[in-house]
């Protein structure tokens, strides 16, 4: 009896050992265990598509950059040729510094005739507002005078308040040495209310002298390129 009883128990643990081990080895065959380069493998993979990405993100900032570096160049030669293109004075006129001048040779005319002769120009009678334009405005004049006796007409005057010389442009005319000449020894303006229109006057080298507004003498008109 205890034999039959030995034999049932060894063959019934045989039976689950057999059992056991089956469903041990269907578990394995449908989760197999993680292979233990597994996470490695992972961490390389995202390693790389990081690697990509800052390789894109670095291609498209040097696109960007050279984009932007093409549109630098576009606007700088834009700018430079804006600036170096060379204006023209209109006309008979000759560009002097920032202006245009034109002395009217063959024309006589009084002092407002002769506003309205450079307005219909384009500009006005000259005004010059330091040594330097005196300096070219007397240049220009000297060189195209076939008469150096001649009398030219400039933009200012002191027909509102006696004495208060200014442009037309409305700014206050330079006084003294070396803008207004002499008259008998004296320093210009000295001709009183009869002498209301300022002129630059051939005989004293062209300084400036006030004269009578309708005596007739010959328009320097000037354009100021700087408000074109």
């Amino acid at each position: 009896m205890r034999l039959v009883v030995s034999v049932f128990w060894m063959v019934a643990g045989t039976a689950w050992a057999l059992e056991e081990n089956s469903v041990d080895n269907h578990y394995d065959e449908h989760f197999p265990p993680l292979h233990p380069n597994c996470t490695q493998s992972l961490t390389d993979l995202l390693l790389l598509r990081q690697e990509v990405l800052l390789k894109e993100l670095k291609q498209a900032e040097q696109v960007s950059a050279g984009i932007l570096r093409e549109m630098l160049h576009i606007l700088t030669d834009n700018k430079v040729s804006f600036t170096s293109r060379e204006v023209s004075c209109p006309g008979n006129f000759k560009k002097i510094g920032n202006t245009c001048l034109y002395l009217a040779k063959e024309t006589d005319l009084a002092w407002e005739a002769a506003r309205v002769f450079c307005q219909d120009l384009g500009g006005d009678l000259a005004v010059f507002r330091d040594v330097n334009a005196f300096a070219e405005v007397l240049k220009y004049v000297k060189s195209s005078v076939a008469v150096k006796a001649t009398t030219v007409w400039v933009g200012g005057r002191d027909h509102l308040v006696e004495g208060e010389w200014r442009w037309v442009s409305g700014e206050d005319m330079p006084r003294g040495t070396p803008f207004w000449g002499d008259y008998n020894y004296v320093r210009e303006p000295a001709q009183g209310t009869a002498a209301n229109c300022a002129a630059l006057y051939g005989p004293d080298d062209f300084l400036i002298h006030d004269g009578g507004c309708e005596a007739k003498y010959k328009p320097l008109c000037q354009i100021n390129l700087m408000n074109n």
